[in-house]
């Protein structure tokens, strides 16, 4: 008889340790996945040239959250410490003129400080390009201004949690770039975290 409650105690035993351990397997958070998953997918435009792809680190000069930017616009280092970085740039046709598109991506330790580097980044912007106007977009803003080269450059600035994306279309006419830049969101719309 001694052995049977001994039998149960042992499977008790063994039950509460494998309950455990699949809760503190599952209990971890998971992996995020990498920013490419997050990226404008080229395939929105079909007639397009992708000019850059590939991770961004602070320093890269192809991005516009190094410090040659960051200076003028008189923003701290903040920005520059993002955890992971990834940008896409390319050329799009839509029949009868050109225009550029980028995207790029950048992950924070939180969503918090995402966010401060999207305000901070309007902030900068606008001191940076008095003409530019700003328009609060869901989880960001929606800045618009005529550059110094005639053309128009339309920027899209959101905080999705601890990822901070800029998405940023420049060419010659307002009328192009507005539908290039519905075309684009509406391809990111598909995209993970929208």
């Amino acid at each position: 008889m001694k052995a049977k409650p001994m039998l149960l105690l042992a499977l008790l035993i063994l039950a509460l340790g494998l309950g455990a351990g699949l809760y503190r397997a599952f209990a971890q958070p998971p992996t995020p996945l990498p920013l490419v998953a997050y990226v404008l997918p080229a395939e929105a435009f079909p007639h397009s040239q992708r000019l850059a792809e590939g991770p961004l680190s602070p320093q890269d000069p192809r991005q516009p959250l190094n410090p040659n930017n960051l200076v003028p616009m008189g923003i701290g280092e903040e920005p520059l410490r993002f955890q992971e970085g990834y940008g896409r740039s390319m050329l799009v046709w839509d029949g009868s003129a050109t225009a550029a598109v980028f995207h790029f991506l950048y992950r924070y330790a939180s969503a918090e400080e995402a966010r401060r580097v999207a305000d901070a980044l309007v902030q900068g912007m606008q001191a940076r390009s008095p003409g530019m106007k700003a328009h609060p977009e869901a989880g960001g803003w929606r800045l618009s201004v005529w550059d110094s080269e005639g053309g128009f450059l339309q920027v899209l600035l959101q905080a999705r949690g601890e990822i901070l994306s800029l998405l940023i279309v420049n060419g010659d006419s307002e009328a192009r770039v507005r539908a290039i830049m519905a075309q684009a969101i509406r391809a990111l719309a598909t995209r993970p975290g929208r």
